[in-house]
């Protein structure tokens, strides 16, 4: 989170250098050239000033994929929710039971974290394993997971230039898992085979390949050895790194930048209505492209479907 804030920063700033840098002039008072009978405009800057163009470009993207990031992840869980809301579900305890034959149990919601059960899960499993895994997804939403995992997503997928954060993001969810883990042992010694059996026996049933969030560390926790875990310097000091570089470059080059453009759009006519105009299919076919898109919001918990 503090990469991602510190990678978020930085984006404004440069933004802001190139506010600084460059000088936005009227369109008669720029430079312009006559091209087969047209009168085009273009920008003029030194190279400092074209280093600050390009981090301020680098900036609004991540800017623009923060904003779509949080977007789909707020329709995914608002999608989400409508389909839930949809029914009349049974309980199980304080956990929803979804009418699903595939034995699943996650925890979903971002500012109303809840536990789902599905009923395959409730048929497949005894009470005592039930009981453990309901106690480990209940964990999940008593520390808001689905919100902390949704950010560190947003942020991984925005900062795709800093290295490591995608593997920092996987690591995250794998302590998240392994904390719920030690919270539903801790809580009652008895959950550890009983939530052990629950994972196997999850796994055992068909298609259930890529939606067990099983992985070594938690087996050898629930077989008895303590969870281990460093702080993963090498990761995050490469992050920082890339961050640092990023914003001492636009500090040096927004101290000798100078640039000028105009207001019309640079090497394009004065009549940018044409231009716009001429973008209109290329939009709507990002825009139809998109929509036909499915969006997706990954549970939370032992039966999980999310990247």
């Amino acid at each position: 989170m503090v990469l991602g804030a510190l990678g978020l920063a930085g984006s404004v700033f440069v933004i802001v250098r190139l506010a600084e840098s460059w000088r936005v002039t009227p369109e008669n008072a720029s430079h312009r050239i006559s091209l087969l009978g047209q009168k085009l405009s273009y920008p003029a800057a030194n190279f400092a000033a074209i280093v600050v163009l390009g981090l301020a470009l680098l900036g609004l993207t991540v800017t623009g994929l923060v904003l779509l990031g949080a977007a789909r992840e707020y329709v995914a869980n608002r999608r989400f929710h409508r389909l839930i809301g949809s029914g009349d579900w049974g309980k199980v305890e304080d956990a929803v039971v979804i009418p699903d034959e595939q034995p699943r149990a996650f925890c979903a919601g971002l500012l109303r974290p809840r536990v789902y059960v599905s009923s395959g899960a409730v048929a497949l499993l005894d009470e005592a394993a039930l009981r453990a895994v309901l106690a480990h997804e209940r964990h999940h939403a008593r520390r808001w997971d689905p919100l902390r995992l949704a950010i560190a997503r947003v942020i991984a997928r925005a900062l795709f230039f800093v290295p490591g954060l995608a593997e920092l993001v996987r690591r995250q969810r794998a302590m998240a898992e392994l904390s719920a883990d030690e919270y539903a042992v801790g809580g009652n010694p008895e959950n550890r085979p009983a939530l052990a059996r629950a994972m196997l026996s999850f796994a055992d049933e068909p298609g259930s390949d890529d939606l067990v969030g099983i992985d070594p560390a938690r087996v050898d926790y629930l077989l008895g050895d303590a969870p281990s875990w460093r702080f993963p310097a090498v990761l995050s000091l490469a992050a920082i790194s890339v961050i640092a570089l990023v914003i001492a470059i636009a500090v040096l080059a927004g101290q000798v930048a100078t640039g000028s453009a105009s207001l019309a759009p640079p090497f394009l006519s004065a009549q940018p209505c044409i231009v716009v105009l001429a973008l209109i299919p290329a939009l709507l076919a990002l825009l139809a492209l998109r929509l036909r898109r499915g969006v997706w919001l990954g549970p939370l918990g032992l039966r999980d479907s999310s990247s």
